[in-house]
C-alpha cells in the first residue's frame, strides 16, 4: 500500500527534523503529519476506512511507525510518559521520546 510507505516516510522526515537531544510525544509526531503531509495522512486514511474507528486506528500506526525508529533515530524515555492533547482535544498520555 502506497500510503505507508508515504507515511513511514514523513513521520521519518519530522523526526529527522527535530533537534538531537529533544524530548517528544506521538502527539506531536501525529499533529506535525495533519499539518504538514496532510495529502499523505489523508491516502493513509481513506486507506484504512473500512476498519471502523479510522482516526484511532491511523493515530495508533503513527505511534508505530515512531516506535519502529526506537535505537536509530529516536529512544524511549524509561520510566517516563507524556501527557498532552489528541487531535480530539483530550488530554491522554503517551510514551516520551527522545531525538538520538
Amino acid at each position: 500500500m502506497l500510503g505507508v510507505v508515504l507515511l513511514k516516510s514523513a513521520v521519518e522526515e519530522i523526526v529527522r527534523g527535530i533537534e538531537k537531544g529533544v524530548y517528544f510525544d506521538s502527539h506531536f509526531i501525529i499533529d506535525t503529519v495533519i499539518r504538514d503531509f496532510s495529502d499523505v495522512y489523508l491516502t493513509y486514511a481513506v486507506e484504512k476506512q473500512a476498519s471502523g474507528k479510522v482516526t484511532e486506528y491511523v493515530h495508533s500506526e503513527i505511534a508505530k511507525l515512531v516506535s519502529s525508529f526506537d535505537g536509530t533515530l529516536v529512544g524511549r524515555v524509561p520510566d517516563a510518559e507524556s501527557i498532552s492533547y489528541n487531535v480530539r482535544g483530550r488530554a491522554s498520555k503517551c510514551a516520551l521520546w527522545i531525538r538520538s
